[in-house]
């Protein structure tokens, strides 16, 4: 009996003196590295070996010489071995920003105090492709689509991230040089690839800067941060998983950003492509006096945001009535390039008869292929202003006054009058609404004949103008025509002899039609020259008829053919 009350006295004081209770609560703070580069994130880790709400961590001393993330707080209980442990612990991204020997505070922690911790911080260096690339279990890869660009010009900056095992938390601080402008450009992709015999997981990622001074720069990687996950074993029989913290930095690019000529001329338009396109053709017949001219202008520039678009002078006289639309922008990829796109449509309303003239529209832009500056014209045209149609107004027969003649007083019951009055006043009421949803319905009906009208107008009133262009045989009126006719069903067409080689002729009748159009030129260029449009009309006939069932050109389209 003895023997037995013996063992469990030492049982008991071994459970006592192995609880938290009896023994010291010790605090500590470590780091996941004291060598660190500028602009790194490396974690802080205080830990408590006792679970007490009361304990608390204040982060605000690290605040003078650190950037400093949100802290995460956890609580464990474990009972390993026979050993039975409470821990209380706190995790702080950091983030240095400046070089130097840095110092982290002591923390108080309850009752007790932790060490302060050095921090040597130095500036970023640059490793070569090939050192990243070799047994690395994170790496990235960065270029750009142009290395030369001006001022104002956007350029695409590829990043692409190789990760061979789990990570967590990761974060992608954009790309950076002096005086540029970046924005994420389009959605993250994906994949998977093998490097160097390891399976890797690839995120590629796109920014567009723009550069707003001028010189060469050295724009500084992405920098990737995060954790990478690795599991400790603990015992046989248990394991625990921890973060490994992460910093890691690209190749270093150069990019050479060229001033504006001095001798450019006008708003500073800088771009690989620039199209200003008029919709339709105004001249293709001719208008009445109030009546809306209804005119609609596309810009299409290449790596411009919609947003940054210029807006076009369209210089109407002061004494023409101009009601501009809300302006419609969009973007479009064509030929690897991003186009952002402007569409202008406005009614002019004349008030005179007459010819009336718009314009050229100018637009001045540099063509950064070229180096030149280049200038976008549309040409004046000229409108015939018809008188507007008369109006016959009916004349208005005047009533005579009649004579109030003396009428006899009857005498009624005022009982049955009001009844009489109520019915009559209800039959009236019922009359108007029936004659009211009556001029609706018509008034609908009508608007939705004219609508379906416009719908189904025709699509081709740019062939009409040059039918009648042939009709009257005049070389430089059907050359007009002829070109406007051509830009409008291929925008990217800027001369004729390109527009021989988009028809839907067969080669022998587009050599024919070269011809006829190099006939045509000759013609314009001299005054007493002979020319007939017989041949050239019969080619675009054939032509029409094989696209007869072709749809109409969106304006909002950058490559129709």
């Amino acid at each position: 009996m003895k023997n037995t009350f013996s063992f469990l006295s030492l049982f008991l004081v071994a459970l006592l003196t192995s609880s938290p209770a009896f023994s010291a609560v010790q605090v500590s703070a470590t780091v996941s590295d004291t060598n660190v580069v500028l602009g790194d994130r490396f974690i802080l880790t205080v830990s408590v070996n006792d679970n007490d709400d009361d304990y608390q961590l204040d982060t605000r001393p690290l605040e003078q010489d650190f950037t400093v993330f949100r802290p995460s707080q956890s609580q464990s209980n474990e009972y390993v071995n026979g050993v039975f442990s409470q821990n209380t612990q706190w995790q702080v991204r950091l983030q240095a920003n400046k070089t130097g020997l840095l110092t982290i505070p002591a923390f108080k922690i309850g009752d007790l105090s932790t060490e302060a911790i050095q921090i040597n911080v130095t500036e970023v260096v640059q490793k070569t492709q090939n050192a990243q690339d070799q047994d690395s279990v994170v790496f990235i890869e960065n270029h750009v689509d142009k290395d030369s660009v001006y001022i104002g010009q956007s350029f695409i900056f590829t990043t692409k991230l190789y990760i061979s095992k789990n990570s967590n938390d990761l974060d992608l601080e954009a790309p950076y040089f002096e005086g540029a402008e970046n924005a994420v450009f389009g959605q993250d992709k994906n994949s998977q690839t093998v490097r160097n015999g390891i399976r890797y997981n690839t995120i590629t990622r796109q920014y567009k800067m723009t550069a707003t001074q001028a010189g060469k720069f050295e724009i500084d990687s992405p920098l990737l941060s995060g954790s990478l996950r690795k599991v400790i074993a603990v015992s046989e029989w248990q394991n625990r998983v921890v973060s490994d913290p992460i910093n890691v930095r690209g190749e270093r690019l150069s990019i050479n950003v060229q001033a504006i000529p001095d001798d450019y001329k006008g708003t500073w338009i800088v771009s690989d492509d620039l199209r200003l396109i008029e919709d339709n053709l105004l001249t293709a017949k001719s208008y009445k006096v109030g009546e809306a001219i209804i005119r609609s202008i596309t810009l299409q520039i290449a790596s411009v945001d919609k947003d940054k678009l210029p807006n076009i002078k369209l210089n109407y006289p002061k004494s023409l009535r101009v009601y501009p639309d809300q302006d419609q922008l969009g973007e479009a990829k064509s030929n690897g390039l991003n186009y952002g796109i402007r569409v202008i449509r406005h009614a002019i309303i004349a008030d005179q008869v007459g010819t009336l003239t718009l314009p050229e529209i100018k637009l001045n832009w540099f063509n950064s292929q070229t180096n030149q500056q280049e200038t976008a014209i549309l040409p004046a045209q000229e409108l015939t202003i018809l008188a507007a149609d008369k109006q016959q107004v009916s004349s208005v027969p005047t009533i005579q006054p009649k004579i109030a003649q003396p009428q006899p007083t009857i005498i009624v019951d005022n009982s049955a009058l009001i009844y009489w009055q109520i019915a009559v006043a209800l039959l009236i009421a019922i009359i108007v609404l029936m004659i009211f949803y009556h001029l609706s319905y018509r008034r609908l009906t009508s608007n939705n004949k004219t609508q379906h009208k416009t719908k189904v107008a025709p699509l081709n009133q740019h062939y009409l103008t040059l039918k009648n262009s042939f009709a009257n045989n005049n070389a430089s009126h059907c050359y007009s025509a002829l070109l406007y006719y051509a830009q409008t069903q291929y925008p990217n067409v800027k001369s004729l002899s390109q527009f021989a080689d988009k028809t839907a002729l067969n080669e022998t009748d587009k050599q024919h039609l070269k011809d006829e159009i190099q006939h045509l030129q000759q013609c314009c260029s001299k005054a007493n020259s002979e020319w007939t449009a017989t041949k050239l009309a019969e080619l675009i006939k054939t032509h029409e008829s094989i696209k007869e069932s072709a749809p109409s050109v969106n304006p909002m389209d950058i490559n129709p053919q």
